[in-house]
């Protein structure tokens, strides 16, 4: 299957981009996040990146426009592995985010489980990225795409630079898979206040 060359949109802007799209200076995007104003998260490497959908609720009430409507955050989450698949379901869990998640441990159960509860976030476990998983990705991205259903990835600190750097042509975010899953955390209450803006 040939590879699609076109870089996939992706779900957020850099502070920078936002700042410039608001027409304001990075320290007010910045205080916007710490207000709530505008939905964020913290990459590994400490840089923000701001939902899109957040950047254009506040554009469209700026324009007396209505923003979408609010919905509920749904998570799939998929781990081959049964006792770290329970280890991530429980650490969700723990967090009291108000949200409705399941956790998979098969490619497929990961399709079905999307398509019968229309979830908003899909993360994939990749422990290695060879071509079969690379194809694979590609495939789900392109069918989460469709459905408008973000879909990110979830890696382990060995493979993380280079699965990184493979899935960044396609726009696909990869977060560092570490014990108390803080990235995904943040990017997830991110998804939250981007549901209550809306």
């Amino acid at each position: 299957m040939p590879k699609n060359t076109a870089v996939a949109e992706k779900a957020y802007y850099s502070t920078r981009t936002a700042a410039k799209l608001l027409n304001v200076s990075l320290g007010t995007v910045q205080k916007m996040v710490e207000r709530g104003e505008l939905g964020a998260w913290k990459t590994n490497g400490g840089h923000r990146r701001i939902h899109k959908e957040t950047v254009h609720n506040l554009l469209a009430t700026r324009v007396g426009n209505s923003p979408p409507a609010e919905h509920e955050l749904d998570l799939v989450v998929f781990h081959p592995n049964h006792q770290e698949a329970q280890r991530i379901h429980g650490q969700l869990s723990k967090w009291g985010l108000p949200l409705r998640a399941a956790v998979v441990e098969d490619v497929l159960d990961t399709v079905i489980t999307s398509v019968s509860s229309h979830p908003r976030v899909v993360l994939y476990y990749v422990e290695e990225l060879n071509d079969a998983e690379s194809a694979t990705i590609e495939k789900l991205q392109s069918f989460f795409s469709s459905l408008h259903v973000v879909f990110a990835v979830i890696t382990n600190r060995q493979a993380y630079d280079g699965v990184a750097d493979a899935l960044q042509h396609w726009g696909i975010m990869v977060f560092l898979k570490t014990p108390s899953l803080d990235e995904v955390k943040g990017f997830l209450r991110a998804q939250l206040m981007m549901g209550r803006a809306g």
